[in-house]
């Protein structure tokens, strides 16, 4: 898993993570309480299937390495250890509920061991709870993130298309005070200006434009490998409290 489109303290490459990050670093939400998010990332489309399995039937093996957990959790934990802070414990599930797959090019039924239903709870440093679930295949509606930020002077929503929070355009809402009902927080002008407008290559290019000025002016910007591995450290403290179905702490 690469954790290059997102990154650590405050250096995230979209540009609604990097204004969801001020929003919190501003006091939108005051103190937060909880962060909640529940989305849909996986290889399994409707009714267990693949489209084909020349592209698709490596992922359905957990061996390879190539998962859920590893690819769109991965790359949402870069995201969440970037805006809340290091992780200090994590307690988890991770269940194969569909164990075959149906290829639609081949009509093989295809076994399939890598889960695809990953639950994590747990604790950042700041003492922050974190829920986590998330689902195998596409979302049935398009609606395939819910991530709610809930503090003591506010609430942020945030959704998406898929889990693959590295590679799609997310929404925020929000509402705080006395609101009743939440209202679009848009990403303002100066977030978007001179990038991409698709996300995915817009993430990519805001990354190595951070690179690019950290190689000429000396500074540490972007995200690192130490970065990467860190996030690694989580993935393996959630496959360890699987296993183990105990509780995990982060040293």
């Amino acid at each position: 898993m690469a954790a290059w489109q997102w990154s650590s303290r405050g250096r995230g490459n979209g540009r609604a993570h990097a204004y969801l990050t001020h929003l919190i670093a501003d006091g939108f939400v005051g103190d937060v309480l909880s962060t909640t998010l529940i989305a849909r990332g996986g290889a399994l489309q409707g009714g267990g299937c693949i489209p084909d399995e020349k592209t698709w039937a490596y992922l359905l093996d957990r061996s390879n390495g190539a998962t859920l957990l590893t690819i769109p959790v991965g790359h949402t934990l870069a995201a969440l250890r970037d805006i809340f802070g290091e992780v200090a414990e994590v307690s988890s599930v991770l269940a194969v509920r569909r164990p075959t797959a149906f290829a639609v090019d081949t009509g093989e039924t295809l076994p399939a061991t890598a889960p695809d239903q990953v639950l994590v709870s747990g604790f950042f440093a700041s003492g922050v709870p974190i829920s986590i679930h998330y689902r195998g295949g596409a979302a049935r509606d398009g609606d395939g993130l819910f991530w709610d930020i809930h503090g003591t002077e506010g609430d942020i929503r945030v959704s998406g298309p898929s889990g693959h929070t590295q590679m799609v355009q997310l929404s925020l809402k929000g509402a705080r005070g006395e609101e009743m009902t939440f209202r679009p927080l848009e990403v303002p002008a100066s977030y978007r200006a001179g990038w991409p407008a698709d996300a995915e290559p817009g993430n990519v290019a805001r990354l190595y434009a951070r690179m690019a000025r950290d190689l000429r002016d000396d500074t540490r910007t972007a995200p690192s490998f130490e970065d990467a591995v860190a996030v690694h450290r989580i993935i393996a403290a959630i496959e360890k409290a699987a296993e183990s179905g105990s509780r995990v702490v982060l040293r």
